[in-house]
């Protein structure tokens, strides 16, 4: 058989499908776009959930991929078997409403055996299909002509995909052989029958037949338009052509191992056949590698896509993962920061397919050697807080066991491994019980994946024009092509809410972060209907909502005109957007990028991840590019292209999470900025006028969203109304100093208030009078709390020297007050209790109708405050405490 690479399979699966007239889709990022069903990519398909659900048209009913994915549901098993990856790659290739069963077998079976291509054995290829299926088993045995000893029928447990309501329908398997070797108890083909978890028979391939639709109840009918979802592991085809006992010994895993084996100082090895010839020792060091190989690469990818460490969502399991791997690290004597250090083996290894991880090397470098630094100091903690209770409990609880998996990060085996060493038990069954409980609040807390059971054929074959003309226009006249709502096409709109498709639209409809554009229509009588949003279809045509007080028609003519004062001050802030992401790059480095952004006429925010947050005088800079750019005028130029010439021409920048057409809109402003994007621009940066960050706040680790102002207007206004707010804050701070400055010394606030008066707030000073502000605050606090102090000193003075009686084994006052509060009345407690030995302290407080009783820290084995409270009066009284303090309202 072939010995071919990755990058060989790879390449050589996109190939073939391109011939077949797939259209190819760019891997992109693992962090999911839209769809808060899913915590990240975890498959290739996922990626193409909006072109299966009708939402958006695909550029090709025939698609190919390969598609990096995470999932995390199975953690602890990564480096326990032979293929469970935390990251991996799907090969991939889909029909959508296209070909069917007949051509996506037969394509597959191509791919697998011709020897212009995968060239794999026949003899050693076996298939599995759905018992009902008759079609799939026919075109199997009568067309491709497997032999009926290597293809078997399965249940609906193992040979059909079903999610519930939504398209679901049978599917079929194809596995390679290994051999004997892979099967001590020479089972044979009775592992493919019986379903049993095997090492001989290696699935490799699975093709979705998706061709009914679930109401929900289990009822079936056929869908209309019928898909094709293929999913081919890239790590397991490497692993048959490479000839190797697991995934982990191909060229994706075993480089990054050979480095950890130098990091060990060569006191490990990583050794091939104990696979078969099982060494429990060499075991245990093998998963260590295996599970620092594996880990490492996902960390990598999951960085360089965006994801921070954190204690929540994705940032929680990239900490997880480095967490991991550290501990399994000092399995192999590793007790420092390494992790860092298998970087660059794995952007040597995965570089050629995916390129931009070579540009952020760096930045995942510095980003894992801080968290490998913080957890070093949790994993000595978490070490001893186990040694503590196995001294203490002489048993681990299921709690306990989470507690040190959730805030320690120590794998349920090494609390096994440990505890197992000092002969005690730990409670494992319930372990798991309570971590299956954790999962599944996880799952319940992201399922709301309504979209993707969706197919509305209202929408998705529909193909009137809707031209936007937007980008020159303001106001255009246009027919109504399509009226619908409630998923029901319209002959006419009265006195309600209507989606509408004009034949062309100035309307811009919202999408790439810009808000929609509002307006009216106006009909030939001068009847005005409002426009309140605007969204692009899966055709994308744009439908408007129109709030229809009277009647519109099917095929009637209207005047559009758009809000012109809302979309003038959108554009600069959409520019604005572009501005600020080049100077943002320009002051801190190419590694913050954008992860979103958001701009309508009030302004726009946009989302940086960085490894922290920019400094006052880092944010000063950028405001002064700003500055500089817009003074330099840069005109706006439109460019439209290709994806590859804007990429490597114009080196535009490009979010890797948004998909993009075949022809591009390049936005440019000058050398400076450079984007792919579709919205609405000023003519030159001059227009924005001006630039204002008004905030920057933390989204999550290593995310932090930019939120801006443009044009004059609005920064004026804004630092007038801040400059009023400060101005109030401070004014009331100025009314309490003034009342106690005769008790306290104020000279410092004094001089603070006194700075501030003569501050006029602007664009370039607003940090430092932020600071200043906050300073103030500061400063009011001490004073406020010295005033007290001074004040409660001197309320409490004249009872300070009460004696004492005394009585056989203890000193006893009994004191009444009448002009204290609470709070002094326990400081009273205290300065008596510190200036008498042996002392129990009754207190009445008049005023306040409450009793205190205070007993000295000494006397709580003979005496309790609660006792003592609890037997006086008791009828009268209502409260409680303990042994040194027990006080209660005296009930008239």
């Amino acid at each position: 058989m072939k010995n071919l690479s990755t990058n060989q399979i790879r390449d050589m699966w996109i190939k073939y499908f391109k011939e077949k007239n797939h259209h190819f889709l760019e891997p992109v990022s693992l962090v999911p776009v839209n769809d808060p069903s899913l915590l990240w990519i975890n498959s290739g398909v996922a990626t193409l959930k909006p072109y299966f659900d009708g939402r958006l048209v695909p550029p090709s009913p025939r698609l190919t991929n390969s598609q990096k994915s995470i999932r995390t549901n199975d953690i602890e098993n990564v480096g326990i078997t032979a293929r469970h990856q935390t990251m991996f790659e799907m090969l991939g290739n889909f029909s959508i409403g296209d070909y069917f069963k007949k051509e996506a077998i037969s394509m597959a079976w191509e791919l697998l055996t011709s020897d212009q291509w995968f060239g794999i054995d026949k003899d050693l290829l076996y298939i599995t299909v759905y018992e009902e299926d008759i079609e799939a088993y026919e075109i199997w045995t009568k067309e491709i002509k497997i032999k009926e000893d290597h293809i078997f029928k399965g249940g609906k447990d193992t040979n059909f995909w079903d999610v519930g309501q939504g398209p679901c329908g049978p599917n079929t398997e194809i596995f390679f052989d290994r051999g004997n070797e892979w099967d001590k108890n020479n089972l044979g083909t009775k592992l493919l029958k019986d379903d049993i978890e095997n090492d001989r028979y290696i699935e490799i391939w699975n093709i979705v037949f998706s061709q009914f639709n679930n109401d929900g109840s289990n009822n079936y009918t056929e869908l209309p338009r019928k898909n094709i979802d293929t999913g081919a592991g890239l790590e397991r085809l490497a692993s048959i052509f490479q000839n190797t006992p697991t995934n982990f010994e191909t060229d994706l895993f075993l480089s990054t191992i050979r480095k950890v084996e130098k990091l060990a100082n060569n006191e490990f090895k990583y050794i091939y056949n104990n696979y078969q010839n099982i060494d429990t020792n060499q075991q245990k060091i093998n998963t260590a590698f295996k599970v620092i190989a594996d880990h490492i690469r996902a960390v990598v990818f999951a960085i360089s896509d965006g994801v921070f460490p954190s204690n929540k969502d994705r940032g929680y399991i990239i900490r997880r993962l480095i967490r991991r791997s550290s501990v399994y690290g000092r399995k192999l004597l590793i007790n420092e920061a390494f992790l860092y250090k298998l970087v660059e083996i794995v952007v040597e290894s995965m570089s050629y397919f995916y390129p931009y991880i070579n540009e952020k090397k760096e930045l995942v470098k510095e980003v894992i050697l801080e968290e490998e630094n913080k957890f070093l100091k949790t994993l000595n903690k978490g070490y001893d807080l186990l040694e503590s209770i196995i001294e203490n409990k002489k048993f681990v609880s299921a709690q306990d066991a989470l507690l040190l998996f959730e805030s320690y990060g120590f794998p349920i085996e090494l609390t096994s491994e440990l505890s197992s060493e000092k002969n005690v038990k730990i409670d494992l069954e319930n372990y798991y019980n309570l971590l299956e409980n954790v999962k599944e609040l996880s799952r319940k807390a992201r399922k709301s994946d309504k979209a993707w059971n969706k197919q509305s054929p209202i929408l998705t074959s529909l193909s009137v024009e809707s031209e936007f003309v937007g980008y020159e226009l303001d106001e255009c006249e246009s027919y109504v092509n399509f009226l619908f709502w409630d998923d029901k096409a319209l002959q006419k709109a009265t006195n309600q809410t209507v989606y509408a498709i004009f034949d062309k639209t100035p309307f811009y409809a919202e999408k790439g972060g810009q808000a929609a554009d509002n307006g009216f229509i106006i009909d030939e009588n001068n009847n005005y209907y409002k426009v309140i949003d605007v969204q692009q279809g899966p055709n994308k045509q744009n439908i408007h909502t129109i709030i229809v007080d009277g009647e519109i028609n099917l095929n009637q003519k209207f005047k559009l005109i758009i809000d012109k004062d809302k979309r003038h001050y959108t554009m600069k802030n959409h520019s604005g957007t572009h501005i600020l992401q080049a100077a943002i790059q320009e002051v801190l480095g190419k590694e913050a990028l954008q992860n979103g952004s958001y701009n309508d006429e009030n302004g726009f925010r946009i989302d940086i991840s960085y490894k922290r947050p920019p400094s006052i005088s880092e944010v000063k800079r950028i405001h002064n590019v700003i500055e500089r750019e817009i003074k330099n005028d840069l005109k706006c130029e439109v460019i439209y292209c290709s994806l590859k010439e804007a990429l490597d021409d114009y080196n535009a920048l490009a979010l890797f999470t948004e998909k993009y057409d075949s022809t591009v809109r390049v936005i440019k402003f000058g050398s400076f900025s450079c984007e792919l994007c579709g919205g609405t621009h000023v003519k030159s940066t001059k227009e924005i006028e001006d630039l204002l960050i008004t905030n920057i706040e933390s989204k999550g680790s290593g995310l932090y969203r930019y939120s801006a102002l443009t044009s004059y207007s609005a920064i004026n206004n804004y630092l007038n109304n801040l400059q009023n707010l400060f101005k109030e804050e401070v004014e009331k701070i100025r009314e309490k100093v003034i009342s106690y400055k005769n008790v306290v010394s104020c000279e410092k606030i004094l001089n603070k208030l006194e700075s501030f008066n003569k501050i006029k707030l602007k664009k370039d000073n607003i940090d430092e009078v932020k600071v200043l502000v906050e300073e103030i605050k500061e400063e009011n606090r001490k004073l406020q709390k010295e005033f007290r102090d001074l004040s409660v000193e001197n309320n409490i003075k004249k009872y300070k020297n009460t004696n004492f009686i005394k009585k056989e084994n203890y000193n006893e006052i009994v004191l009444e007050v009448n002009d204290l509060d609470d709070y002094e009345t326990k400081v009273l407690i205290d300065t008596l209790q510190n200036k008498h030995e042996n002392l129990i302290l009754h207190i009445i407080n008049i005023n306040k109708s409450t009793y205190y009783v205070s007993v000295a820290k000494d006397l709580t084995n003979e005496f309790s405050a609660i006792n003592i409270f609890k037997n006086v009066t008791s009828h009268c009284l209502k409260g409680g405490g303990n042994q040194l303090l027990a006080q209660g309202k005296i009930i008239k």
